[in-house]
């Protein structure tokens, strides 16, 4: 006779429920939708009206979630934690050389991390000329950007046998309209050693070139974050 579930037990199982749940409510928002009704955040979870109501009521109260009338967004308690992360402190020591990429090509820039088979966009300085799928905090899949492949080359064998040649991209990465149709991109990795821990790209209208013109500014720019990073700082085992 099997023993019946004890009190803990089904306690912590609630306590994970309503944890995912809180998480798949926060997730509804996105950088197109910073700011959600009832009915939108619970089409968007997939949860049922009610327990999206009894959720965002916990959330509020929190701080995670804010409402203003019959809408919601996303609260300054979520800001404060995200702002304590590894990546947005590996963010600020790359951006001035972003910024001086950014000046010089006059192109979109991106940084970004490996997540598992997607790339996590850290960073997108913009151009009014190129338009991209990309957002800060937005994911793609990884090899199908030049980012994802500079990535994936110091990824594990598997994985690279998986998705490209190390040989091709260990040094420099090409999107060729992969990610979007017409637009295409230069990419390098940010190394530690021979760890890659980021990739900065350059992307731009396939009518503007080979990229050929890229590929310097954009390996220096990758070296010169490296440099940068403090290495007592940085735990680059949880990149």
């Amino acid at each position: 006779m099997q023993d019946a579930p004890s009190p803990m037990s089904e306690a912590a199982q609630r306590a994970d429920s309503i944890l995912s749940k809180a998480f798949a409510i926060l997730g509804a928002f996105t950088h197109g939708s910073r700011t959600l009704s009832l009915s939108q955040i619970s089409r968007l979870s997939g949860i049922p009206k009610s327990t999206t109501h009894r959720v965002l009521a916990m959330l509020v109260e929190l701080g995670a979630v804010e409402r203003g009338g019959t809408e919601y967004r996303m609260g300054d308690v979520m800001f404060s934690y995200g702002s304590r992360s590894l990546e947005v402190a590996l963010r600020g020591a790359a951006l001035p050389h972003l910024e001086m990429l950014h000046h010089q090509t006059r192109q979109v820039v991106h940084f970004a991390v490996l997540r598992k088979q997607d790339v996590l966009y850290l960073e997108r300085l913009s151009a009014s000329s190129v338009i991209t799928p990309t957002t800060v905090g937005g994911r793609l899949p990884a090899h199908l950007t030049g980012v994802g492949k500079a990535l994936l080359a110091y990824a594990s064998p598997d994985t690279i046998n998986r998705y490209l040649d190390r040989r091709l991209a260990a040094r420099i990465a090409f999107d060729h309209a992969e990610t979007a149709p017409g637009l295409h991109c230069v990419a390098a990795p940010v190394r530690i050693g021979e760890r890659a821990v980021a990739a900065v790209s350059v992307a731009y209208p396939g009518n503007a070139g080979s990229g050929q013109a890229l590929i310097d500014p954009v390996r220096t720019t990758a070296a010169r974050i490296a440099r940068s990073l403090p290495l007592g700082e940085f735990d680059f085992g949880a990149l």
